[in-house]
C-alpha cells in the first residue's frame, strides 16, 4: 500500500518545481509573484514545523506571567490590556524575557534570514 506524501513533502515538490523549472523561465511580474509563491510555501511549510511548539511555549510563558488560564488569543489579549492598563510593568523582566522569546519565535517562522535574527540567535 502507497502511502500519501505528507504536507511537507507536498509543499516541498511545488517549491522545487517552482525553483527548478518555472522561475527561471519567466520575466517581470511573473517572475516576481513566483518568487512571491516561494516564498509564501516556505513559510508555510516553517508553520508545519514549528508553530505548534512556538505557540506552546509563547502560551505557557503567558499563563506564567498572567497567573491565569486560557487559549493563546485571550492570553495575548489580556496582557495587551494589563500593559495598557498599567497593571503589568513594562519594564517587568519576565515580560521582556517573554517578549523577546515571542518575537525569536515569530522571526523564525516568518523572517529565518533576517540579520537581525541572525545575530541575535548566535
Amino acid at each position: 500500500m502507497n502511502n500519501p506524501p505528507s504536507k511537507e513533502e507536498l509543499i516541498i515538490s511545488i517549491i522545487n518545481f517552482l525553483e527548478n523549472d518555472i522561475i527561471s523561465e519567466l520575466k517581470g511580474q511573473k517572475r516576481f509573484h513566483a518568487h512571491v509563491a516561494k516564498n509564501s510555501l516556505n513559510i508555510v511549510l516553517r508553520q508545519l514545523r514549528l508553530e505548534e511548539e512556538n505557540n506552546s511555549k509563547e502560551k505557557k510563558r503567558l499563563k506564567e506571567i498572567l497567573k491565569i488560564e486560557g487559549n493563546l488569543k485571550e492570553l495575548n489579549q489580556i496582557l495587551c490590556e494589563k500593559i495598557n492598563n498599567e497593571e503589568i510593568d513594562i519594564n517587568n523582566d519576565d515580560l521582556i524575557d517573554h517578549l523577546y522569546k515571542t518575537t525569536m519565535e515569530k522571526l523564525s517562522i516568518d523572517q529565518p534570514n533576517y540579520s537581525g535574527y541572525l545575530a541575535e540567535k548566535k
